[in-house]
Parts: structure tokens; C-alpha cells; sequence
């Protein structure tokens, strides 16, 4: 695959690429697209980790993931609802960092939904009696490749399942390139695409 198309693309064609990669991403993990870095605050710090993609809405210009609501991560948007993305992909030398806020689904449509979509492995691992973050005194593991798993089980595992939807109000672009690096920003809110210098 060529990145030629990065020197004649128009701002507006280039945001529909970057949010075409980003959709894509969520459907094999072996797409560097399908992970990126999520940022919420913590005590007026950022606090980043990787989370696995689970949907993207292009039109919508949402992105969203999976995560347990006794998670560290979801105290903290229920404070504070800003947050960042990080998306780089090696191959194609392209970074995408998107701001924007999030909301929390736990019990209604969106997370019922997602619930009857995630795999039997990813929720197993809501099975947990520890909380994400909890300290052990020695590592606790689930057995993710489990084939069944009791109605008890699930009920008690959705309990702890939610998805948080990321309403992006602005996306970043950089391509680096031997022939010089481009830089584009989209303003969602102002509805105004920029060239920025690198």
C-alpha cells in the first residue's frame, strides 16, 4: 500500500480516510488500528493505557470500548468525561490523536448490545472477583478459554460489563515521510479542517 495519497488528498476526503482506518481497525486484531492509547484523568493527571477498539461510528464520529465498571478508568470519567486517543500504525507512518468526551452505558441499549456481541472469553474476564487495579498477593488468572459457562455466571459477569462511548470533537493527523511530514487538524465542533505545520 502507498501513502502517495497523503500529498494530494483534500482535508475533507482525508478526514473520511482517517475515520475509514480507524473503523477498520476494529475488526482484526492484527490492524494496528485496533488497539490505541485512552485518556482519562486521574487527581488532574493524565492516565493512559491500551484498550482494544470495539466499534466506530464515521458518521457519528464516535469510537468505543469495552471496560469493567469497577475499573479505575470509570470512576474517573464519572468525575470527568474529557478525554484523549493515541492511534499510531508503523506501516503506514500514521498517528491520529482525537479528543473528545465520553459517556458511560451499563444498563440500557448500547451496553445490552454490546453485551450479545463480545465473545465468550471477553466475558469471562468480568468474572473476576477483583477489581481492576486491586493489589494481590500473587496473580489471580481466568481460565479464557472456558467453552461454557453457567447462567449464573453470565448474570453475574454483565453486572460488571459496560462500554464507554467517546464522542470525538476533534482529530489530529500526522504522516511522517522522507519527502517531508504532513500535519492536518479537524475541529468537529467549529467544522473547520486545517493544515498544520509539523
Amino acid at each position: 500500500m502507498t501513502n502517495e495519497w497523503c500529498f494530494n488528498e483534500n482535508l475533507s476526503d482525508l478526514d473520511h480516510h482517517c475515520w475509514r482506518l480507524l473503523h477498520e481497525g476494529v475488526f482484526s486484531y492484527r490492524n494496528p488500528f485496533h488497539f490505541g492509547v485512552f485518556t482519562s484523568i486521574s487527581d488532574n493527571f493524565p492516565d493512559s493505557r491500551t484498550v482494544i477498539v470495539r466499534g466506530v461510528d464515521i458518521q457519528n464520529k464516535i469510537i468505543h470500548f469495552n471496560t469493567d465498571i469497577r475499573s479505575p478508568k470509570f470512576a474517573q470519567l464519572s468525575q470527568n468525561p474529557n478525554i484523549s486517543w493515541l492511534f499510531y500504525d508503523e506501516g503506514l507512518r500514521i498517528q491520529m490523536r482525537c479528543r473528545g468526551l465520553a459517556s458511560l452505558h451499563t444498563h440500557d441499549e448500547i451496553a445490552d448490545k454490546g453485551w450479545i456481541d463480545a465473545r465468550l472469553n471477553c466475558k469471562i474476564t468480568y468474572l473476576s472477583p477483583h477489581a481492576p487495579g486491586t493489589i494481590l498477593d500473587e496473580p489471580f488468572l481466568l481460565d479464557l478459554n472456558r467453552k461454557e459457562i453457567s447462567d449464573e455466571e453470565l448474570l453475574n459477569a454483565r453486572k460488571n460489563f459496560s462500554i464507554i462511548q467517546t464522542k470525538i470533537y476533534s482529530l489530529d493527523w500526522v504522516f511522517l515521510h522522507y519527502k517531508g511530514n504532513r500535519r492536518a487538524h479537524f475541529d468537529y465542533l467549529q467544522n473547520k479542517y486545517s493544515w498544520i505545520q509539523t
